[in-house]
C-alpha cells in the first residue's frame, strides 16, 4: 500500500499500554514480591490482561471487513508466528550452549492445545492470537447489532456479556476450546467496553477536569483493589473465583487506570514502551529465567525480593535494547508495517 494513512497518536493511550506491558513483565518476574501483598496481586490478576483487551477496543471500527482483517493479520498473526519462531531459535541456541536436547515447538500445536508448560520458551504470545479471536467475535457482534436499529449499543453489550459468560462456563465445565477461543470469549466484554467507551461516551474528551478525573480514577482503582480476589489466568481460561470477581474489578480497575493515564498524559520512558508494547510482549520472556538465575547466583544470593526486582529491571532494559534492533531490522514482522495484503486493498480504500 503506497499511501499509508498517518494518524495522530494519543500519548496517554501509549502510556496506558506501557503501564500494561510493565505489569505483564512484573507478573512474570516478581512472584514473591506480589505474594507480600495478596490484595495488589489479586487486583493485577483481575485487571492486567483486561486492560490490554480494553485498550485494543478503544479505536476498533469496521469500515470494510477486508481491510479490517488485513490489518489484524499483519498486526497480530504475523507477529505471533514470528515470535514463536524467535522463541524456537533462542531455545535452540540455549540447547547448544547447555548441551541439551532441543524440540521444535509448533505454532499450530500451541494454538490448538494452548499447552506451553515446560515445552516452550515464549508462552506470552498467546495473547496475540487470542486478541485476533476477540476481533473476529467483535466483527460478528457488530454485524448482528446492525440489524437491531436503535438497540444497536444494547445488543453489543448483551452479546458481549453472553460471550464472556460462555467463556467462564467453559472453565466451569472443564471445556477447552482450541485456538484460545475459550479465553477469547471470556475477554470479549472488555474489548467491547473499550469500543463503546470511545464511540458512545465522552469519558475521554479533551476538556476534562484533571483533579476530578484523578480523584475518580484513584477511587476506582481502590475499589478494584478491595473487590479483587482469587486466581485469574486468561491464558488458560482459569478462574478460581466468582463471575462477579472476574468482571467487576476488571471493569472498574481498567477504567480507573485509563483515566489515570489520561490525566498523566505522557511519561517518556513508559509511553515509549507502550508504543511498541507488542514487541516487548513478544520478547521479554526469552531471557527471564536466565537473568533470574544469573542474578540469584552471582549478585543476590538468598535474597529473593532483590533478585526479582533486579530481574524485572534487567528484563525491561534488555527488552528495550533488543526491541530497538527488531524495530530497525524486521518491522514487517513485528506489527510496524504491513507485509500481506488480502485482496485489492487500494481499490477498497478509494471507494
Amino acid at each position: 500500500m503506497n499511501n499509508q494513512r498517518i494518524k495522530t497518536r494519543l500519548k496517554w493511550v501509549d502510556t496506558a499500554k506501557g503501564i500494561c506491558i510493565l505489569l505483564v513483565i512484573f507478573n512474570h518476574t516478581a512472584y514473591d514480591i506480589m505474594d507480600l501483598c495478596p490484595e495488589i496481586r489479586d487486583m493485577l490478576r483481575a485487571t492486567r490482561m483486561p486492560l490490554y483487551y480494553t485498550i485494543a477496543g478503544l479505536f476498533v471500527s469496521i469500515k470494510s471487513p477486508q481491510i479490517f482483517l488485513n490489518k489484524k493479520v499483519n498486526r497480530l498473526i504475523i507477529p505471533f508466528c514470528f515470535f514463536i519462531l524467535l522463541g524456537n531459535m533462542v531455545g535452540y541456541v540455549k540447547s547448544v550452549i547447555n548441551q541439551t536436547d532441543f524440540t521444535y515447538f509448533s505454532p499450530l500445536y500451541y494454538i490448538i492445545t494452548g499447552d506451553a508448560n515446560n515445552k516452550f520458551i515464549n508462552p506470552p504470545v498467546w495473547f496475540l492470537f487470542s486478541l485476533f479471536d476477540v476481533y473476529l467475535i467483535f466483527m460478528l457482534i457488530d454485524k448482528i447489532s446492525t440489524y437491531c436499529g436503535k438497540f444497536k449499543t444494547t445488543t453489543k453489550i448483551v452479546l458481549s456479556l453472553i460471550a464472556g459468560y460462555s467463556g467462564v462456563i467453559c472453565f466451569r465445565r472443564g471445556i477447552d476450546i482450541p485456538f484460545f477461543l475459550d479465553s477469547s470469549l471470556s475477554a470479549t466484554p472488555f474489548l467491547i467496553m473499550g469500543h463503546l467507551i470511545m464511540s458512545r461516551t465522552n469519558l475521554f474528551k479533551k476538556d476534562f477536569n484533571k483533579y476530578v478525573y484523578m480523584s475518580i480514577s484513584l477511587i476506582m482503582i481502590g475499589t478494584a483493589l478491595l473487590t479483587s480476589q482469587g486466581i485469574i489466568d486468561y491464558r488458560i481460561n482459569f478462574f478460581n473465583t466468582s463471575t462477579f470477581h472476574i468482571y467487576f474489578p476488571g471493569f472498574i480497575g481498567v477504567i480507573g487506570i485509563l483515566m489515570f493515564s489520561k490525566v498523566i498524559g505522557s511519561i517518556p520512558f513508559i509511553t515509549k514502551i507502550g508504543r511498541y508494547s507488542i514487541v516487548y510482549l513478544g520478547i521479554h520472556f526469552l531471557w527471564i529465567n536466565d537473568l533470574n538465575l544469573l542474578i540469584e547466583t552471582y549478585i543476590c544470593r538468598n535474597n529473593e525480593i532483590m533478585t526479582e526486582l533486579l530481574t524485572f529491571i534487567c528484563t525491561v532494559l534488555l527488552s528495550m535494547f533488543f526491541g530497538q534492533i527488531l524495530l530497525k531490522t524486521v518491522p514487517y514482522l513485528i506489527a510496524q508495517k504491513d507485509i500481506i495484503y488480502i485482496g485489492n486493498i487500494e481499490k477498497i480504500e478509494q471507494r
